[in-house]
């Protein structure tokens, strides 16, 4: 029997999980090994080296702006990320009997075209029977199959992983979805975490002994680099244990610190609180009330962090579900999918092989089955594309034509149709009911269906000259006659109305009746009325003419100066009074000049 293999590739972390009792798993760097002349593969998380690795791939599926790897080579995300999963595949499935049935699960926030582009990469990649569903949905087959059924109400999947935190709600019970766009963060996550250890680190050292280092030396930058790493893996320990000790190890410098479960969670709690205000403001965005909340599962390596289910808990006064190890929970959801795809497969295939004995008699034995109505011929592209498909774009060409069955069911397509038509053609009546009234009379089409209503009964074509119904005639001024086949005279107190029909003649023939022409209307030729324009007057605007300048001149100005020195000159030679009658005189003569006066 085929097992089940759950795959998920994050930014950080890769992990997939086989559903087996009990579960065996595999967690990896997100990072491609290319070293030439070796197959690609994903290294183990203890392994800091940098050289042929290449990342990223993960949250840049769709993207066409290709990644280089330190040969010089362009990979699209989009097959690398194909490729990290046929590596995963090889590994997990090496010793099997069979083939395991694979589900990879995808970020819910992946937009449509972004699964597309990674279902065809792994198409080139040799896995086309790998079914992708979104992370919340294996999350959900989780928690089902672990906790039982779901009652209706409202869950919140809160993934804090290594780099970002998606929140998530979910409508479980009879109604289950997804239910508002969610949240993505990358204020949040296990790299931030990190930062804040390492920095406590270097603070705690550096206070118990004095010591210098270059920040740009080579050394001592991977030196930083695996100081890093050391604190991700001290804090991974310390959601399990409530102590640890870290290796310090820089130039210059080499010791130990012990770093203690309560340490930690001083340096993340607020970041934690901040992120519970994440969860609050994606609850009331959708209309929804915290209290609406049911229970919050926890999802992600950094929601192991003890701290983070007691904050949930405690802040949004909900129950908090979650798996022994967070970081493998949506892998063995995917895994769970996958066994249920195995099982439905494999009972399909039961079903099918017990039931062609039966189908062999019936179809011997049936009666033959009418021809079907002919139908156009398929286009080109859609006829090309069906050899060689895939099943998973065989099955969205069947889900897209069970909707246009439903709407061909509910009149959408035919109506329209009706409306979206430029060149109408008029409905085909039933020649036993009536008859079309959409064609001109005195045309030939409508000759045509005279002569078929008269010769035309409700059984069939009537003889000539049978005796019944009187024959209405249509005179040559329009009106109308009902004559007695029998006596040739016409019927008395008949109406003079009803679509016009003609009398059988002697050969039995139907004589088409003289149909009245139809002057065509004049139409009268239409003439615009005349529009006066208003006559505008013309305004006389007069022409601007400057005020004259009535102040004083500079000519006035420089007399009246020359006035006052002279005067000030002729009194200093007539002693002091004559000097202060010059003066005067010489200010009188200054203002007149001034004033122009």
């Amino acid at each position: 029997m085929n097992t089940g293999l759950g795959i998920r590739i994050g930014s950080v972390t890769a992990a997939a999980a086989l559903d087996t009792e009990p579960v065996s798993s595999v967690v990896k760097r997100s990072a491609l090994d290319l070293r030439p002349g070796a197959a690609p593969s994903l290294v183990e998380l203890s392994d800091r080296s940098t050289r042929n690795l290449i990342g990223g791939f993960a949250d840049r599926v769709g993207d066409p702006v290709e990644l280089i790897d330190d040969d010089g080579r362009s990979h699209l995300a989009e097959d690398l990320y194909a490729t990290a999963t046929r590596a995963l595949v090889a590994e997990v499935a090496a010793g099997s009997d069979a083939p395991p049935t694979v589900v990879v699960a995808h970020p819910t926030r992946w937009t449509a075209y972004a699964a597309e582009v990674l279902g065809e990469a792994l198409d080139r990649a040799g896995l086309s029977d790998v079914t992708l569903v979104p992370e919340s949905v294996a999350t959900m087959r989780w928690l089902e199959v672990t906790r039982g059924p779901q009652s209706d109400g409202l869950a919140v999947i809160y993934d804090l992983g290594a780099s970002a935190l998606d929140v998530t709600l979910m409508r479980t019970g009879s109604d289950a979805g997804v239910v508002g766009a969610g949240v993505h963060s990358q204020e949040f996550g296990g790299a931030q975490f990190d930062h804040a250890i390492m920095q406590y680190v270097l603070d705690t050292v550096s206070g118990s002994q004095s010591f210098e280092f270059d920040p740009f030396d080579p050394d001592t930058v991977g030196a930083l680099v695996e100081l890093r790493a050391r604190c991700s893996e001290a804090k991974e320990q310390l959601s399990y244990d409530t102590s640890t000790a870290l290796t310090v190890d820089l130039p210059g410098l080499h010791t130990e610190v012990r770093l203690v479960r309560s340490e930690i969670e001083e340096l993340v709690r607020a970041s934690l609180l901040a992120s519970v205000g994440v969860v609050r403001d994606a609850v009331t965005a959708v209309g929804l009330e915290v209290t609406d909340i049911d229970q919050v599962v926890l999802v992600g390596g950094s929601a192991a962090i003890p701290l983070v289910a007691e904050l949930i808990s405690s802040e949004l006064r909900a129950p908090v579900v979650a798996g022994p190890r967070p970081e493998l929970t949506v892998a063995v959801g995917a895994a769970m999918l996958a066994s249920d795809i195995a099982d439905a497969t494999a009972a399909d295939d039961a079903a099918a092989l017990a039931a062609v004995p039966t189908a062999s008699v019936a179809a011997a034995t049936a009666a033959p089955t009418p021809r079907p109505t002919p139908r156009p011929a398929p286009t080109p592209t859609a006829a090309a594309s069906e050899e060689g498909m895939s099943g998973r774009k065989k099955a969205g060409l069947v889900a897209g034509s069970v909707v246009v069955l439903a709407l061909l069911a509910g009149g959408g397509l035919s109506v329209g149709t009706a409306l979206t038509s430029d060149n109408t053609a008029p409905t085909e009546s039933n020649a036993e009911n009536s008859i079309s009234a959409t064609t001109t009379p005195g045309t030939t089409s409508a000759v045509a269906d005279t002569q078929t209503a008269a010769t035309t009964g409700e059984n069939g074509p009537a003889a000539a000259g049978s005796e019944g119904a009187p024959t209405t005639v249509v005179n040559a001024d329009g009106s109308v006659t009902q004559i007695d086949p029998a006596t040739g005279a016409p019927v008395a107190g008949a109406p003079a109305g009803g679509a016009p029909t003609q009398a059988p003649a002697d050969n039995g023939a139907a004589t088409v009746p003289t149909v009245p022409p139809v002057s065509a209307p004049t139409v009268p030729n239409y003439q615009p009325p005349a529009v006066q324009a208003p006559q505008v007057p013309n305004v006389q605007i007069p022409s601007y003419q400057p005020p004259t300048y009535q102040g004083p001149t500079l000519g006035g100005v420089g007399q009246g100066l020359g006035q006052g020195l002279g005067g000030v000159v002729n009194g200093a030679g007539q002693g002091v009074g004559g000097a202060l009658s010059g003066v005067g005189d010489g200010l009188g003569g200054v203002v007149g000049g001034l004033t122009g006066q």
